[in-house]
């Protein structure tokens, strides 16, 4: 009787400070696991970024380098602008007839698409589009002046050697669009559903040399002869 008579414990001071302390390390501990969350999910965000650009920039510079002329006056390229190039190619075992493809992208769904025309007919006509696909979803410009366009465009200067790297103004006339020795490629991808350029935002660039400008002449300018 004396035990349940004693009344030894906890005062209220000292519960109140028990309770303080225990709900102050709960806090830590929810921000801790809310920072470790956000973590987690920016790289989660940034590696499905790398992903998907890096697919889509091989296959972008695959097809940039599978350009073939329409005949011997007929240049690859068809047209060219900052967001969209279009140009003969041939991805088959010459089977096939030629192709027209088209790489573009739009800026208000930030998407990069690929279109492609099959060659009918003779002479080869392009009448049909057979092909739309999306390449790459969720993608920007890069943040100026860092290059901001999508294609930028280069005929080889008078130097000697001569180098590819005369910049040609956008978009291409017909005279420059035979003269288009190298292209280069670059955008940035977001994680899948952002809205802005956070820190996992990938950029990614690189360039291609057209076949049919051979860098061993004295004066290489593209030729289709």
């Amino acid at each position: 009787m004396r035990r349940l008579r004693s009344e030894a414990g906890f005062t209220l001071p000292e519960l109140m400070v028990a309770m303080t302390i225990g709900l102050m390390t709960m806090i830590v501990v929810l921000a801790v696991l809310e920072v470790s969350m956000k973590q987690s999910t920016a790289v989660a965000g940034r590696v499905n970024a790398t992903q998907r650009a890096r697919i889509a920039m091989d296959t972008i510079t695959r097809q940039l380098r599978s350009q073939v002329c329409y005949n011997a006056t007929t240049p690859a390229m068809v047209s060219a602008t900052d967001d969209a190039v279009k140009f003969h190619a041939d991805l088959s075992d010459g089977g096939r007839a030629i192709e027209q493809r088209e790489i573009s992208f739009n800026p208000t769904t930030r998407v990069l698409t690929e279109k492609t025309w099959a060659g009918v007919g003779a002479p080869l006509g392009f009448p049909t589009e057979t092909l739309s696909r999306r390449l790459l979803d969720d993608v920007t410009r890069r943040v100026a002046p860092d290059n901001p366009e999508i294609f930028r465009y280069y005929a080889y200067n008078n130097l000697t050697p001569p180098r590819p790297n005369l910049r040609l103004n956008t978009p291409l006339n017909a005279v420059d669009l035979a003269r288009v020795a190298k292209i280069e490629i670059g955008f940035m991808t977001l994680p899948p559903g952002s809205k802005s350029a956070p820190a996992g935002t990938v950029t990614l660039q690189n360039e291609i040399y057209v076949r049919v400008a051979d860098p061993n002449d004295p004066a290489p300018t593209p030729t289709c002869a």
